[in-house]
């Protein structure tokens, strides 16, 4: 009887155990659908043009999802960040080698610029806007701009690059790296160029306007 009973309790153990990886796999889908609808329409829409119903029927979720996986439209948008936030604070450049850091920056902000276009354009957005929450942004944009700082730094100080200022040459460069190429009011006719392709022309560009010893 005991063996019988603990093959009865293991049973109900993993049916249990099932039904949790089941749920937990299931909030994990409805959430990654909150957050790409809620992405698709603070690009299109901005945020404050942007209600929590209208996530809900982008989503196709109930509007009580939001509230039990986020707890307000607030939270959506902050949680949309996530993975910037670890791209950028995560990101390494070997600075005894400056001008091939700087290469390698601007190559892999282009690149990521492409891949989450919309994240950027509501990044944008909230910058050119002013907006009250970009003190909570400040650890998503901030850390790039710290790494291209202290690249520019580093070629300054190993005389691979001339500037008169490192504040016009870091505005400049990242006006560059955020670029519009994905607007199709400013851009009537399709790009033929790869991701990788647009990347290169990006460094080329940047290279050619600073005084680089290559």
């Amino acid at each position: 009887m005991n063996n019988r009973f603990e093959h009865l309790f293991k049973k109900e153990v993993r049916e249990v155990d099932k039904k949790e990886v089941a749920q937990k796999e299931k909030n994990k889908e409805v959430k990654e659908q909150i957050l790409q609808a809620a992405k698709s329409l603070f690009s299109s829409r901005g945020y404050d043009g942007t209600t929590v119903r209208q996530i809900c029927d982008e989503a196709n979720v109930s509007l009580a999802l939001v509230s039990y996986h986020f707890g307000g439209k607030e939270n959506v948008f902050n949680a949309l960040f996530e993975p910037l936030r670890d791209t950028f604070m995560n990101a390494h450049y070997d600075v005894s080698d400056s001008l091939g850091a700087l290469r390698s920056f601007c190559r892999n902000f282009v690149l990521y610029r492409i891949h989450e276009h919309e994240l950027i354009d509501i990044l944008q957005q909230e910058i050119v806007m002013n907006s009250p929450r970009l003190e909570m942004l400040k650890d998503v944009f901030l850390p790039s701009w710290e790494q291209l700082r202290t690249i520019l730094q580093a070629c300054q100080e190993q005389q691979t690059i001339h500037y008169e200022s490192i504040d016009v040459a870091l505005n400049f460069i990242m006006g560059t790296l955020m670029y519009s190429l994905n607007n199709p009011f400013l851009n009537r006719s399709s790009l033929q160029s790869t991701p990788e392709q647009i990347a290169e022309l990006a460094v080329h560009f940047v290279f050619n306007g600073l005084h680089t010893k290559q």
